[in-house]
């Protein structure tokens, strides 16, 4: 079940609502085998609950959209979503992204783009 519904109850029927606008969920449907209201497929495409997801996310990272094959599918913005090999393996709804020569490195935690420097000194040669 979407952890943005919630049966109303006190009612004969109680149906299945969302948290977000307090509205019947979109994706609820009546059972007659249960004697209910149940959640359809494709409750995970749900547009209001993914647009909530984004809000909460870090800024400087990245809404992961699923998991599908050991492959992340990222969205980039609103018109790009890139697949990258999972190497984590603990992803849960964003991640920090590094591109590197076309290729893109993932993090859970933010990218320090410092590198080392050699130390010189100003020293005058004898």
């Amino acid at each position: 079940m979407c952890k943005y519904a919630f049966y109303e109850e006190g009612k004969s029927q109680p149906q299945i609502y969302c948290k977000l606008n307090n509205q019947i969920c979109l994706f609820s449907k009546f059972c007659v085998n249960q004697n209910r209201y149940i959640h359809r497929e494709g409750v995970e495409t749900c547009f209001m609950a993914l647009f909530e997801e984004k809000k909460q996310i870090p800024s400087g990272s990245y809404y992961v959209r699923f998991i599908k094959k050991g492959f992340l599918y990222v969205e980039l913005d609103s018109n790009r979503v890139v697949k990258i090999q999972d190497t984590l393996g603990n992803v849960t709804d964003y991640v920090y992204l590094k591109e590197n020569n076309g290729k893109y490195e993932i993090s859970l935690t933010p990218f320090t783009d410092t590198i080392p420097m050699k130390k010189t000194t100003n020293r005058k040669k004898k």
